[in-house]
């Protein structure tokens, strides 16, 4: 094990740790893989013995209640999906609760919507609960809330939903866990010379490249593929924490930390965000966009002053005064994240207009910035 490597590991103390369906889910039997769990438990009993604070995001609800409820592949009808998920998530719960007690380790159930992330005092609050059952060595079982999300309010895939618990947790490693070994310099299932990657010290477009392309899905109990995993895992370094891809199949996380599994280790960016910053940049879901103009972009980027209406051009997706916006420049590229102080129908009154216009039309209680820089993230 090389010194990096070994640093970076070692030293991870608070450590998420993601499961994929593919692993939980015996596909072709059916119902959970009780036996995985249970070694699964047994692994975060070795790293929290050795003082580390272990959070697991698992899949499996949908994927477990299809086979209770007699499907072969995963529902097209929305309800019928969030019927599987809501009697999956009893199974899958009732296996980790029995494998964790064998190891004599209490879990608990957590279960997430993406306005959960949206709202500011939701977050804190979350944070707090899940930092109590942390000291209480009480080992938080998230999932998203499928039997009652649907497109405004889901979180995505499991793969984003670890990511994001890692950046609201300010973790030092995310260990996601697939059926691959890790990252391939090419599709291992079609060129048996693809070389596994070690190390991967950034997330260029060229390494991003090799995951395929968006939306591609792994399989009939899955929902996300190696380019979701490669995003979520983006997201985390570029906060500043690390990540590391395996084949949870073959490796427990245990041995990732202690004994040099074979997995791809993806070094984070030497300076971590403060908690205000990941959320603003990666962890929340915005309400809607602005464009800007040329003037806008040039003001945001190189003096990172607060936004005013007078640079906006167009407005996309109704939101509301408080809410998370993106800012685009005119090629549709995002460039900023802030929080909005007015809704879009104010701001369509005002779009390309100054302060002084500004107030004369809405009044001179509206705040004079649509962003201010103290809510701000420029990318």
């Amino acid at each position: 094990m090389s010194e990096l490597r070994l640093k970076i590991l070692t030293e991870a103390k608070r450590i998420v740790v993601k499961i994929g369906s593919r692993i939980l889910v015996d596909s072709e039997h059916g119902g959970v893989r009780t036996r995985y769990i249970q070694k699964l438990a047994d692994s975060i009993a070795r790293l929290m013995e050795a003082g580390k604070e272990v959070v697991v995001v698992t899949s499996g609800a949908v994927g477990t209640g299809m086979a209770e409820l007699g499907y072969q592949e995963k529902p097209a009808v929305m309800a019928e999906k969030q019927a599987c998920a809501a009697v999956g998530q009893i199974d899958l719960m009732y296996a980790y609760r029995e494998m964790f007690r064998w190891v004599q380790l209490s879990c608990g159930q957590i279960l997430l919507s993406a306005e959960d992330f949206r709202d500011r005092t939701r977050y804190k609050n979350l944070q707090n609960t899940l930092k109590t059952m942390l000291a209480k060595k009480i080992v938080p079982i998230i999932n998203e809330n499928d039997s009652l999300a649907v497109a405004e309010i889901k979180v995505g895939d499991n793969d984003k939903l670890s990511s994001d618990v890692a950046l609201f947790l300010d973790a030092d490693l995310l260990l996601i866990f697939t059926d691959e070994d890790g990252l391939y310099d090419d599709n291992p299932k079609k060129n048996p010379k693809a070389r596994l990657l070690r190390f991967v010290p950034e997330i260029t477009p060229s390494i991003l490249s090799l995951a395929g392309k968006p939306g591609e899905t792994g399989s009939a109990v899955s929902t996300g593929g190696m380019r979701s995993k490669l995003e979520a895992i983006r997201a985390v370094v570029n906060s500043g924490a690390n990540a590391f891809l395996a084949n949870g199949l073959k490796v427990l996380p245990h041995e990732v930390i202690f004994e040099n599994a074979l997995g791809t280790l993806f070094a984070g960016k030497k300076q971590k965000m403060n908690s205000r910053r990941r959320w603003l940049s990666f962890v929340s879901t915005p309400r809607g966009s602005v464009v800007v103009d040329a003037g806008g972009a040039k003001a945001l980027q190189e003096r990172h002053s607060s936004l005013l209406p007078v640079g906006v051009i167009r407005i996309k997706k109704h939101f509301d005064v408080g809410d998370l916006i993106e800012v685009l420049d005119e090629s549709g590229k995002c460039i900023a994240r802030g929080i909005s102080q007015y809704d879009s129908e104010n701001l369509k009154l005002v779009l390309g207009k100054k302060t002084a216009l500004v107030r004369q039309i809405l009044g001179t209680e509206i705040p004079e910035e649509l962003i201010h820089k103290n809510n701000l993230v420029v990318f």
